[in-house]
């Protein structure tokens, strides 16, 4: 049996990935830097390889893929947010960026061809269209240093791939939202405003919210990003988004409204690091698989059931 190894699998994307791939019965290696008891893989703990180790554990990642039968890796491994510093790339470029060069290299010595990176469709166009709506052939021209690092990798996989050492799929996800997400970080607008609403705080909005996004439930980017790998696109980049722009003003009407809630909000000056408008075309995806149409009330519903569902548990 052929196996999946994702780079990344404790975390939110990555644990609902998981839960995805076991369903359709895939075999699933997850690596990552500590093995954190949270019940992510509650109920589906047994039928995964979870291994702690590095991105930049060269000796490790081979006697991974001598040990198993890797037919493809995900890369899902990011330290940066939007907000990061100069510094913070610095240190992304040292553990992210070249590991995954390295990454590649081994990959070829062991023979294992395929890649997933999960780059990000929010930071790496910019904001330099009056539309706002970009597909994946329109310039990258990121304004944060999470994006830069993005596109960093980008090119340095489509170099391997034109080298002929891998097939990759790149996928440029608009902003995700759902289980195992984190309510008290600082990434994912819509489970931080769950979490400012579930401990009685304010919403702190950065601008007047007139910022506009591209909000999708986690399963839909998971089954989406499976779909493609089965598709065989490879070699390929895909936003994948629901091709509709929402404001933060409509994000919290719609939340208000879906969960019966009054929401405590605060503005404050917007920050350079932000785009005005980003909204993922993805005519190109639906060349490829069956894409969902999205109820934003209805799947923030379904989150919220299963945060009260999980809190419930803990008890």
């Amino acid at each position: 049996m052929k196996y999946t190894l994702i780079l990344g699998g404790a975390g939110f994307i990555g644990s609902n990935l998981i839960h995805e791939y076991v369903k359709q019965d895939r075999k699933v290696i997850s690596l990552n830097r500590e093995q954190p008891d949270n019940g992510n893989l509650s109920g589906i703990r047994d039928k995964v390889v979870s291994i702690a180790g590095d991105l930049d554990d060269a000796v490790l990642l081979n006697r991974i893929f001598r040990e198993y039968e890797v037919e493809e890796v995900v890369h899902l491994v990011s330290g940066l947010l939007p907000a990061s510093s100069f510094d913070d790339y610095l240190r992304e470029y040292d553990e992210v960026i070249i590991p995954t060069m390295k990454l590649i290299r081994t990959m070829k010595e062991n023979n294992v061809r395929k890649l997933i990176f999960l780059s990000s469709g929010g930071t790496v166009y910019g904001s330099y269209k009056e539309s706002g709506y970009y597909s994946e052939e329109d310039p990258l021209r990121p304004i944060n240093y999470y994006g830069l690092s993005k596109c960093s990798l980008e090119e340095h996989i489509r170099l391997e791939g034109r080298k002929g050492n891998i097939e990759y799929l790149i996928v440029r996800p608009s902003n995700p939202f759902g289980r195992f997400q984190n309510l008290y970080g600082k990434q994912g607008l819509v489970a931080v405003i769950l979490g400012k609403y579930l401990t009685g705080k304010e919403v702190e909005i950065w601008g007047d919210g007139s910022v506009s996004r591209d909000y999708i439930p986690i399963e839909y980017l998971c089954r989406c990003i499976i779909g493609l790998s089965r598709m065989n696109a490879w070699n390929e980049t895909f936003n994948i988004g629901s091709g509709t722009g929402v404001s933060v003003n409509e994000l919290l009407k719609t939340i208000e409204e879906a969960l019966d809630i009054n929401l405590k909000v605060r503005y404050k000056d917007a920050r350079r690091v932000d785009s005005d408008k980003v909204v993922l075309n993805i005519d190109k995806l639906r060349s490829y698989v069956e894409v969902e149409k999205i109820d934003l009330g209805k799947s923030i519903q379904n989150f919220y059931r299963q945060i009260l569902e999980r809190e419930n548990d803990k008890r």
